[in-house]
C-alpha cells in the first residue's frame, strides 16, 4: 500500500513539476509566437543565404579569378641613375672633370612562355576554387537534407510517445475503474501508474530530443530551434536506383575537384620547367660625359647564367605534387564507390524492413493491443498482458521509424554520390 502511495506521489509530482512546464513551453511557444512550418527547399534557402561555409567558397573564387589578372601582368621597366667618378670633399675638384652620368631604363624580357603559362596556372586555380564551390554546394545541401530528416524523425517519435502515453493513460483510467469496483487487486493500478509515468517520462525525452534535433538544423544558417515550429515534409523512404551508371560517379563533385586540382598541378608543372629558361633584360639611356662636355647612348643587354639554380627543386615538386593528385583522384573514386555500396545496401535494407512491418507487423500489433485492452476490461485478461501489449506495439513502431529514418539518410547519401542530375537538385525527403 505504501509503495502505491508512494508511486503515485511522485506520478503527480511530476505531472505538476514546474519543470516539465518549462520544457513543453519551450517546445510549444505561443500560437503568436510561431514561425511558420518550414519546408525542406526553405530551410536550403536559409542555408545559402546565410551559411558562411559557402561564402568562403564565393569569396576564394573572386580572390582565383584576381590572381589571374596579377598573372599576365608583364615585369615593370626600371629607371637607373648612376655617377661615376665623383670628386672626393677636400681632396681637389680635379675629379670632377672625369665625372660620368649615365641614366636607363631597364626591362626584363620573359622568355619561355612564362607570361602565358603563368595565365594557365592562375586560370586553373580558378577551376579549383569553382568546384571547391560546387562541393560545398553538395555538402550543404547533403548536411541539410539530413538534418532535416533527423527533425522529421523526431516529430515521428514525439507523435508515436504521445499516442503510447495516451495508450497509457487510457489503460491506467481502466485500471482504477477495476480497482474501485473491487474486480481487481491495487496492485495493478500501481503498474499502471508506472506504465503511465514511463511513458510520460519517456514523451519528455523525445521533446527534448526534437530541440537537439531543430538546433542541428538550425545551425547551418546560425540559428537557433526557436526558428522552427515544425518541419514539413513526407515521412517515407523515397525510391532510390540500384544500378547506377558509371557516369554518375564520373559527375561527383569530389571526382570533379580531384580532377581539377590534377589539372592546376600538371600546368604548375608547366610552368616550373618554362622557369629554367633565363630571361634576357635589355637596357638603354644615354651618359653625360664631364670631361669631353659630351653626351653618348648607352644600350645593354644581360641573361643569368643558370649553374646553380636551374629551378631543380621547383620542378621536382611539381612532379611529385601532380603524382599525388592522381593518385588522390584514385582514393577519391575508391571511396565513393564504397561509400555508394553501403548506401545502397542501406536504403535496400531500410526499405525491406519498413514494408514488412507496414504490412504485416505494425497492423497486427495494434490489433493485438487493442483485443488485450478490451479483454482486459472484461476481465479476459490480466493487465500484465495489456503493458506487453502496448509495449510490442511502441517497440515496433520505434523500428519503423529508425527504418524510415536511415532510409531516408541513406537516399539522401546516395543522391549526394552518385549525381545523375544537377546538383542542385537534392534527395527531398520533403514537398
Amino acid at each position: 500500500m505504501k509503495f502505491r502511495l508512494l508511486v503515485l506521489f511522485l506520478l503527480v509530482l511530476y505531472c505538476w513539476s514546474p519543470l516539465r512546464f518549462t520544457a513543453m513551453a519551450q517546445v510549444s511557444p505561443t500560437v503568436r509566437d510561431r514561425p511558420a512550418l518550414l519546408a525542406l527547399a526553405q530551410a536550403l534557402a536559409r542555408v545559402f543565404e546565410r551559411n558562411p561555409e559557402w561564402v568562403v567558397s564565393e569569396l576564394e573564387i573572386q580572390a582565383a579569378s584576381a590572381r589571374v589578372s596579377q598573372a599576365g601582368v608583364k615585369p615593370n621597366p626600371e629607371i637607373e641613375a648612376v655617377a661615376e667618378n665623383l670628386s672626393i670633399p677636400g681632396v681637389g675638384s680635379g675629379f670632377a672633370h672625369y665625372t660620368e652620368s649615365t641614366l636607363q631604363i631597364t626591362q626584363r624580357l620573359e622568355m619561355g612562355g612564362k607570361r602565358g603559362l603563368r595565365i594557365r596556372a592562375a586560370e586553373k586555380e580558378v577551376e579549383v576554387a569553382s568546384k571547391e564551390l560546387e562541393v560545398t554546394k553538395v555538402e550543404l545541401i547533403s548536411a541539410t537534407s539530413q538534418a532535416f530528416a533527423d527533425v522529421l524523425a523526431e516529430q515521428e517519435r514525439v507523435a508515436n510517445q504521445q499516442e503510447l502515453s495516451r495508450l497509457s493513460q487510457q489503460s491506467y483510467s481502466i485500471v482504477v475503474e477495476r480497482v474501485a469496483a473491487g474486480k481487481v487487486s491495487p496492485v495493478e493500478q500501481t503498474r499502471a501508474a508506472v506504465a503511465l509515468a514511463s511513458a510520460q517520462l519517456e514523451e519528455e525525452k523525445h521533446r527534448r530530443a526534437l530541440v537537439a534535433a531543430k538546433d542541428r538544423l538550425a545551425a547551418l544558417w546560425g540559428g537557433s530551434h526557436g526558428d522552427i515550429d515544425a518541419v514539413q515534409g513526407n515521412f517515407e523512404i523515397p525510391p532510390a536506383s540500384s544500378d547506377v551508371p558509371e557516369s554518375c560517379i564520373q559527375n561527383n563533385p569530389d571526382m570533379k575537384l580531384a580532377a581539377a586540382t590534377a589539372d592546376s598541378r600538371d600546368a604548375v608543372l608547366a610552368l616550373e620547367l618554362a622557369n629554367r629558361k633565363p630571361d634576357l633584360t635589355f637596357s638603354a639611356g644615354f651618359r653625360r660625359l664631364n670631361l669631353d662636355n659630351e653626351q653618348v647612348w648607352v644600350a645593354g643587354v644581360s641573361v643569368p647564367i643558370p649553374i646553380f639554380d636551374r629551378r631543380q627543386g621547383a620542378i621536382a615538386e611539381a612532379r611529385t605534387r601532380l603524382d599525388q593528385s592522381r593518385t588522390e583522384a584514385k582514393a577519391v573514386e575508391w571511396r565513393l564507390r564504397a561509400a555508394l555500396t553501403q548506401a545502397r545496401n542501406d536504403h535496400a535494407t531500410a526499405l525491406l524492413e519498413a514494408r514488412t512491418l507496414t504490412t504485416s507487423a505494425l497492423p497486427a500489433a495494434k490489433e493485438a493491443a487493442a483485443a488485450v485492452e478490451e479483454g482486459y476490461r472484461l476481465g479476459k485478461f490480466e493487465f500484465l498482458n495489456v503493458l506487453d501489449a502496448q509495449r510490442t506495439y511502441a517497440e515496433l513502431q520505434g523500428r519503423y521509424i529508425e527504418a524510415v529514418s536511415s532510409g531516408l539518410k541513406a537516399a539522401i547519401e546516395i543522391e549526394r554520390l552518385a549525381r545523375c542530375d544537377s546538383p542542385a537538385t537534392p534527395a527531398k525527403p520533403a514537398k
